[in-house]
């Protein structure tokens, strides 16, 4: 089974230590989402609010 490509979006390689990859994986469960969803929205957080403190 291959991922489905999404529109505009590329795939990247990120490796975390096994202890981050627990961490992750455990947040993700919480919030019944993929790890890799959950990077995803991290990311975009991180980005989004670095791009609201410009403004300030």
């Amino acid at each position: 089974m291959t991922p489905r490509k999404k529109a505009n979006s590329e795939r990247i390689n990120v490796f975390f230590s096994p202890e981050i990859l627990e961490r992750l994986k455990r947040i993700a469960d919480r919030k019944g989402i993929s790890v890799s969803g959950l990077v995803r929205m991290i990311v975009l957080d991180k980005l989004n609010k670095g791009e609201a403190e410009k403004e300030n």
